[in-house]
């Protein structure tokens, strides 16, 4: 079992990297991304630097704007079970986990899978469970995509039959595959405080993390669960360099990387307006937004901080550059190994989090100086674990066996 002062960390391990523009990056290599090599090594890499385990999503639909993919990173569609699967036979103790939707698949086979992989790995398997997005159900053939309420529901009733499955079959070296979830809304929380045991959040500021850490143990203890049988992992984009003037300069060149037509298309994928043939020196739109926003009703909520952010009288480019400025909407921390492990800290202490999902600028070079630069550090000021204690995703996280 890990230490109780212990950091979790894990890595979403997402094709060349979660900057939007790292498949251009010099020493990427685009056509690697198909094949499985390239996360052999990285899973391998991830091993040798002692995390959790390595994650992947699952993209049932691609990402698209004006009828178009958007976003080269968004072409992986590797089925992630598949991937964990094989890298099962290349590594010996990391967690494997993966997405797979409640939505659009049965208990039958959600059970039948995990188990199999579970078993297959020694006890290192993960689920992470989601309810998918309204472009899956357009690729299912299955008509409207469910609203929040209905798939929340659903998802209830998939994981009690899935979870009943398993404890009739043959249990592996963990009992069963650990539970991950990621939802803020209302249903997320619900849906993550009866059954989440690794739960993927995003926040802004350490208050914030705190407060929603805090909320979730006391919802699952009302439920009859353990505080400690839930480990809250944001989000976490660390940018490194030796020094901090060295780190912001190494943000600056991935931002230079990104292409104008993806600049377009991230703006118009924030505000739900056409952004291609506008010349990027005009008047930022805020007027024409503001007038359409009934109609367009995906901008409210959260995105209404979008609104928010937009300064009186400024460029489309002024905005767009303030935009590509913050790579990821999760946390992100520019600096030497010190201060990243600084933050890091910060935030395990302050009670903001159990551990974090590393989302590297690119993968494999920047999460390579992660496992090489940060880990130390955090090893040597006894945040973090200097080998496996155990053999298994549950040992890894602290977790019990479930009952």
């Amino acid at each position: 079992m890990s230490g109780a002062g212990e950091l979790h960390l894990a890595l979403w391990l997402l094709t060349s990297g979660h900057h939007i523009a790292s498949w251009r990056h010099p020493r990427s290599d685009p056509a690697a991304l198909t094949g499985i090599d390239h996360y052999v090594q990285v899973a391998r890499l991830a091993e040798r630097g002692k995390l959790d385990m390595v994650f992947f999503e699952d993209t049932l639909a691609p990402r698209e704007r004006n009828g178009g993919v958007f976003g080269e990173v968004s072409f992986n569609s590797l089925d992630p079970l598949i991937q964990i699967a094989a890298l099962a036979a290349a590594t010996e103790r990391i967690g494997l986990a993966a997405s797979f939707s409640t939505t659009y698949h049965s208990p039958e086979v959600l059970a039948a899978k995990f188990a199999a992989i579970d078993r297959l790995s020694g006890g290192r398997a993960g689920w992470n469970m989601v309810t998918s997005g309204a472009a899956a159900g357009r690729n299912f053939g299955s008509g409207e995509h469910p609203e929040h309420a209905a798939r929340y529901a659903n998802a209830h009733e998939v994981v009690h039959a899935v979870r009943a499955k398993w404890a009739a079959g043959p249990p592996s070296p963990q009992g069963q595959p650990v539970l991950i979830q990621a939802g803020m809304s209302e249903w997320g929380l619900d849906f993550a405080s009866s059954f989440g045991e690794a739960i993927f959040s995003a926040f802004g500021a350490l208050e914030a993390g705190r407060a929603f850490r805090s909320d979730l143990r006391e919802r699952a203890v009302a439920k009859g669960r353990s505080a400690e049988s839930i480990k809250v992992l944001p989000g976490f984009m660390p940018i490194i360099g030796s020094t901090e003037r060295e780190a912001k300069a190494k943000a600056d060149e991935y931002r230079a990387l990104i292409h104008p037509a993806i600049v377009r298309g991230m703006l118009g994928e924030r505000f739900n307006i056409d952004f291609t043939d506008r010349p990027l020196d005009a008047p930022f739109p805020l007027d024409e937004i503001k007038a359409t926003l009934e109609d367009r009703p995906n901008i409210g909520g959260p995105r209404a901080r979008f609104l928010a952010d937009v300064r009186e009288g400024e460029t489309i480019a002024a905005y767009a550059e303030r935009m590509t400025a913050k790579p990821t909407g999760h946390l992100s921390k520019v600096g030497s190994p010190e201060q990243i492990a600084d933050f890091m800290q910060d935030w395990r202490e302050g009670g903001g989090c159990d551990g974090f999902i590393i989302q590297a600028l690119q993968i494999p070079v920047e999460f390579e100086l992660f496992v090489d630069e940060v880990i130390p550090v955090l090893q040597k000021r006894g945040l973090f674990r200097r080998d496996y204690a155990g053999t298994t995703l549950r040992d890894h996280l602290g977790l019990d066996e479930p009952v």
